[in-house]
C-alpha cells in the first residue's frame, strides 16, 4: 500500500498521534478489493475521509478535542490512547460499511428489487445493515465506558 501508510518515525512528535498509526488498525478489520486497486494518493485520501468521518463518534467526548488536528502533518495535536485508536478504527469501519451499504442500495435501485435479488442477492445488503447496527452499538458503548472509567473528567463530582 505504498508510502502513504508506512510507519516511518522520522521527524515525528511523540506527543501526537499520526493518522498513519490508525490506518492499519482499520485496514486489518476489513476485506476490500476496491481499496487495493487505488493508487497511493487515492488510498490516502480515502483513508483520511474515513478517519474524518470516524472522528464524529467523539463529538460528545469531553476528554479530548478531536477537531484539534494538524492537516499538514496529518496528525492529532495530542496523543490518543490505544483504546481511543481502536474505537476510531471501528468508526472508520462503520463509515466504510455505510459507504458499501449505500452503493449496494444504489445498485439495488438501478437493477430493481427482483433482478437485484437474482443477480446480487439480498443477503449482502442485510449483512451490511446488521454490521452497521452492531458497530454503532459497540462504538457508543466503548466511548461511554471510556468516559465513565476516566475519573479525572468528573473532578469534584466523583
Amino acid at each position: 500500500m505504498g508510502e502513504t501508510i508506512e510507519n516511518s518515525t522520522e521527524n515525528r512528535n511523540p506527543k501526537y498521534t499520526y493518522f498513519k498509526d490508525i490506518y492499519p488498525l482499520f485496514l486489518n478489520s476489513i476485506d476490500s478489493y476496491d481499496l487495493s486497486r487505488l493508487d497511493d494518493n487515492e488510498l490516502s485520501e480515502t483513508l483520511k475521509g474515513y478517519l474524518m468521518a470516524g472522528v464524529l463518534v467523539f463529538d460528545t467526548y469531553i476528554d479530548k478535542d478531536f477537531s484539534d488536528i494538524n492537516e499538514k502533518e496529518e496528525c492529532f495535536n495530542f496523543k490518543l490512547t490505544r483504546q481511543e485508536m481502536n474505537i476510531l478504527a471501528k468508526a472508520m469501519k462503520l463509515e466504510w460499511v455505510r459507504m458499501n451499504k449505500h452503493s449496494e442500495e444504489l445498485i439495488r435501485k438501478a437493477y430493481g428489487d427482483r433482478d437485484f435479488n437474482v443477480t446480487q442477492g439480498y443477503k449482502y445488503l442485510d449483512e451490511l445493515q446488521i454490521m452497521e447496527t452492531q458497530l454503532t452499538k459497540e462504538i457508543r458503548t466503548e466511548v461511554n465506558e471510556l468516559e465513565y472509567a476516566n475519573a479525572d473528567l468528573y473532578g469534584d463530582m466523583a
